[in-house]
């Protein structure tokens, strides 16, 4: 912020800042950022050289399991000289969620309606994708993606009274929570019961700040494992942004097989035995919560139902799902063994290949 304040004074009686701009491409095939192989290049001629070397790099080196859930992400940075260290948008971002934060809270503070029509942070998060030009390229098809936002408004017209009444007592809950353990306990309630009301539950994120107040919520759609990789990144991206403290995800999984499961293979060919509905928790502290229903079906057309999961005590130790890789880093937090595990796994799959 203080590099805000010296920036702007400097654009008002000086001129423009310093820039220079980076196209970088990474090849990614997991949620740990650290695995990643960048390249950087200031010409666009390049581009293409540095994508087929990477393109390379993965199908010499990586199982083919694993080359199949993997992409290259490619954008073009800017950076300001006095910030080294921050992609200029995303600088950007922060200041004005800054900016939006404090002008909001004074406005509670004096008991005055917040201006509806001010842009919200999240609303930035597209356009910053779009100036980017961030692209991803999927090396199971070898074509072009991007990720697109879209933000909806709430109509509070749309919600009937039958799904009023449903959201009634969660609200409630919500409304009283102190703790991320009354959050998350809400939220297990809004899922139960939204899955038993719909037979479904579709993908949700929500953060929260210090105060257990929603900063951000989103619902996604995955096309593949990779869409995964790039989703959990950008909530990364978001946390630095809103400042939040804790991440719940609802969702709904498949329960696959894995004794047969080889990084050869990939696990989108191991067969299902099941599926569940999975409300999991993360905060700034490390502390992971999660409850889990398995999805009972008596027939392929009858409505489902939930049974609750016990926990196998065996497994306590690695609750952290993978997912949250990104969220540690943001936070700071070491990334549990059973992480350093699977990479020292993959490497091994990795060093066979090459062998």
């Amino acid at each position: 912020m203080k590099w805000a304040k010296d920036s702007r004074n400097k654009i008002e009686k000086e001129g423009d800042l310093d820039l220079h701009s980076t196209l970088n491409m990474a090849l990614f095939w997991s949620y740990i950022a650290e695995q990643d192989k960048s390249i950087s290049t200031g010409r666009v001629e390049l581009l293409q050289a540095g994508t087929k070397r990477l393109v390379r790099f993965a199908r010499k080196y990586l199982p083919s399991g694993v080359v199949d859930s993997s992409a290259i992400r490619i954008e073009r940075r800017w950076v300001a000289n006095s910030l080294p260290d921050w992609e200029l948008l995303q600088a950007f971002t922060y200041i004005y969620a800054a900016h939006y934060r404090m002008c909001k809270g004074l406005a509670e503070h004096i008991g005055q309606a917040f201006n509806a029509g001010v842009p919200s942070p999240d609303s930035l998060f597209m356009a910053r994708e779009t100036a980017l030009r961030i692209a991803y390229l999927k090396l199971s098809d070898m074509a072009i993606h991007s990720q697109k936002v879209e933000v909806v408004k709430f109509d509070r017209a749309a919600i009937s009274p039958e799904r009023e009444s449903l959201l009634a007592p969660v609200r409630d809950s919500a409304n009283r929570a102190r703790s991320m353990d009354d959050v998350f306990e809400a939220l297990c309630e809004l899922a139960s019961s939204t899955f038993q009301h719909d037979g479904y539950h579709v993908p949700m994120v929500f953060m929260y700040d210090e105060d257990m107040k929603v900063v951000d919520m989103m619902s996604v759609h995955f096309g593949d494992r990779v869409d995964k990789y790039i989703f959990w990144r950008s909530v990364a991206d978001r946390v630095v942004v809103t400042k939040a403290k804790s991440v719940v995800t609802i969702g709904e999984m498949w329960i696959r097989d894995m004794k047969n499961f080889t990084y050869a293979q990939g696990l989108n060919k191991l067969p299902i035995t099941g599926e569940r509905l999975s409300v999991v928790g993360y905060d700034h502290l490390g502390v992971c919560r999660s409850k889990s229903w398995d999805v009972v079906r008596q027939s392929p057309d009858a409505k489902p139902s939930l049974e609750l999961v016990v926990p196998d005590a065996k497994y306590l130790d690695r609750e952290v799902p993978f997912i949250f890789a990104p969220l540690m880093r943001v936070f700071g937090i070491p990334y549990p063994d059973h992480f350093a595990e699977d990479l020292e796994r993959t490497a091994r799959a990795s060093r066979g290949a090459r062998d």
